[in-house]
């Protein structure tokens, strides 16, 4: 039997995310994400039930994460759940769920300031650099070439030789 540790969250940060260096030199960072469940009450009123979400990243990720987002900011992140045990100052035994992110999206509109300096012309689309442009134009031409190599001619006289 197969199984799977795999989370997809999208909602919003509570706070800015934290970010340090770990002894063994590795970056970490961890913040909080809300989620939000609709539903109709039995009144028929539309409630929100919101769900705070622990999220830690490291290494690369994590550099990402301290760079680019900040409190309030929509994101997708998918990752795994991890459960931490550990003992309070009370000898009471706590559990604490947490999402170990492996990739993230951003989703909808950028920061309402910027989007007003830059007169909403901003694109999310990277143009590709012009290097790149020629290779992947080349790679298009070789795969034009190898599909027409790899057709089988058409024989005209070969329909001249059927009875019908």
């Amino acid at each position: 039997m197969n199984t799977s540790n795999f989370i997809n969250l999208i909602g919003r940060l509570g706070d800015d995310p934290k970010t340090a260096t770990l002894a063994s030199g590795t970056t970490a960072t961890e913040f909080s994400l809300a989620t939000n469940e609709y539903y109709r009450d039995r009144d028929g009123n539309r409630q929100t039930k919101t769900e705070w979400h622990r999220v830690k990243a490291y290494g690369k990720l994590a550099e990402i994460f301290d760079q680019y987002l900040e409190r309030g900011k929509e994101v997708s992140i998918v990752g795994s759940m991890r459960y931490r045990k550990w003992i309070d100052k009370h000898d009471q035994t706590r559990t604490a769920a947490e999402v170990v992110a492996d990739s993230f999206s951003f989703i909808g509109s950028q920061n309402r300031n910027a989007e007003a300096d830059r007169g909403n012309s901003a694109s999310l689309v990277a143009e590709p650099l012009p290097d790149a442009a020629v290779a992947i134009e080349a790679k298009s031409r070789n795969r034009r070439a190898m599909t027409a190599a790899a057709e089988e001619p058409i024989l005209e006289s070969a329909d001249q030789d059927l009875p019908f």
